[in-house]
């Protein structure tokens, strides 16, 4: 449950931050058309993901450890 909760927090995170750089890129780009913002964030996007693809990628082996002790095997 607390991975849940941990993966939660950085999904939310995640969300907060990029919906702000975005918000951020509008604002000083007032005059940018629709295709204009959709690059710019596509091009926010990408560059968050790696970081938080990194900071989920932590729970994975937690989230494997979980599912063997379910099978009575453990993961080293």
């Amino acid at each position: 449950m607390l991975n849940t909760i941990a993966s939660a927090k950085i999904g939310d995170d995640a969300a907060s931050a990029v919906e702000q750089r975005v918000l951020g890129w509008c604002r000083s780009h007032e005059g940018a058309s629709v295709a204009e913002k959709r690059e710019a964030t596509k091009l926010i996007m990408e560059g968050f993901m790696q970081a938080y693809d990194d900071k989920a990628a932590k729970f994975a082996p937690q989230g494997y450890n979980h599912r063997a002790q379910q099978g009575c095997a453990r993961l080293k």
